[in-house]
């Protein structure tokens, strides 16, 4: 985490101090990397979207689309015609009921970036939260980028650098926690207890271990980080950089780390319960897509899947896990009895909530964001 000293407009000077290792995430999460990135930006200029990114991005929707195309009848066992007869036969409420719970989720996060943006606005915090989290699953490694974009539009908004700066780490610092840590431990114990619940049992060793992997790295991520996050541990970092690093630079450095620690304890409720139930309402979706293809499965087994689905979305694959969350999500419901092309049905029913929202609402906020004025009085 770094900030620029107080007064300065252009936030020229920023240097990236790490807190701690990228996590294999849907969102990475690495303080010194997203300062560096932020420190690009300003009121007048947007982050770039070079070409390269742009076929990267291309590139990752295809791949998305031909491991959906491949996957999906692999793991269940069912062709696309017999998909597309379950896709057919869905009931009208359940498109837009996907719809609505994809925007839900989307607006309760943005209350989280509110929270640890003090004197925010709720509006310019959905703008930057929808613009990053599309970025982020359209662009492999496309994060960094996003979470430049929601600093870019925080700015534009009036915010000072140094209080984005603090509000992004923080906001990303409970994501972490909630959806890469918490929800996989959850997943985890659930699939443990899956024998238990039902004959059959969910069966997906490989996955598993995959899963394991994934949240060891989130586990290590969020350790480092709090281990770098102590006052005396972050001093002596500083320390490290001497004459290459201006000294009201390091104290500013060392005063937005005070600023992060007091809201994570202070407003930890206002932190952590939007992100909690916005990670219910996609669990909802997942419960409404079963019941829209007609399967029947325990509401235990659905906390399973689900939070296997995220655990899964952490291995760097594809963006956000499409296409490998959906097939295991849809051989999991076969494997507990659901009908193969129900199965497959109800995993793309989903991915409207969890991937095509998320997007399509991204950028929309992307050109709302680029059309408003800036604010030519920044807040401190």
């Amino acid at each position: 985490m770094s900030a620029a000293p107080p007064g300065s407009p252009d936030a020229s000077d920023p240097r990236a101090v790490p807190l701690g290792a990228h996590g294999a995430a849907p969102t990475p999460h690495d303080p010194g990397w997203l300062a560096q990135e932020l420190s690009e930006f300003d009121a007048e200029r947007p982050p770039r979207l070079t070409p390269g990114r742009l076929v990267a991005g291309s590139l990752s929707g295809v791949l998305v689309i031909a491991l959906l195309a491949w996957a999906l009848p692999w793991a269940t066992g069912a062709s696309w015609t017999q998909i597309g007869g379950s896709l057919s036969s869905l009931p009208l409420w359940a498109l837009p009921t996907m719809v609505a719970l994809g925007v839900g989720a989307l607006a309760l996060e943005s209350f989280t970036v509110r929270a640890a943006l003090p004197g925010s606005r709720w509006s310019s915090a959905l703008l930057g939260h929808a613009a990053s989290s599309a970025t982020a699953l359209a662009i492999p490694g496309g994060s960094v980028l996003g979470l430049g974009l929601m600093g870019w539009i925080l700015r534009r908004s009036g915010l000072a650098l140094p209080l984005i700066f603090t509000g992004i780490v923080a906001a990303s610092l409970v994501e972490m926690v909630i959806t890469s840590v918490l929800i996989p431990l959850l997943g985890l114990a659930s699939y443990a207890l899956s024998s238990l619940m039902s004959p059959t049992g969910v069966t997906l060793p490989g996955a598993l271990w995959a899963a394991l992997l994934a949240l060891l790295g989130a586990v290590l991520a969020l350790a480092l980080t709090a281990v770098a996050l102590r006052r005396q541990v972050l001093a002596k970092i500083l320390a490290q950089f001497g004459h290459s690093l201006p000294e009201h630079i390091a104290r500013e450095i060392l005063t937005q780390r005070d600023a992060l620690v007091q809201m994570l304890r202070r407003r930890s409720l206002q932190l952590v319960a939007p992100t909690i139930a916005a990670r219910a309402l996609q669990w909802i979706a997942l419960v409404a897509a079963i019941e829209a293809v007609g399967a029947t499965v325990p509401l235990a087994l659905t906390v399973a899947i689900f939070a296997l689905g995220r655990v899964l979305a952490l291995v760097p694959l594809t963006p956000g896990g499409a296409g490998v969350s959906e097939a295991v999500g849809a051989a999991a419901l076969v494997s507990l009895g659901a009908g193969a092309a129900d199965s497959a049905a109800a995993m793309l029913l989903l991915l409207v909530t969890m991937l095509l929202v998320p997007l399509l609402c991204g950028a929309l906020a992307a050109v709302a964001a680029l059309s408003l004025a800036p604010d030519r009085h920044p807040r401190r």
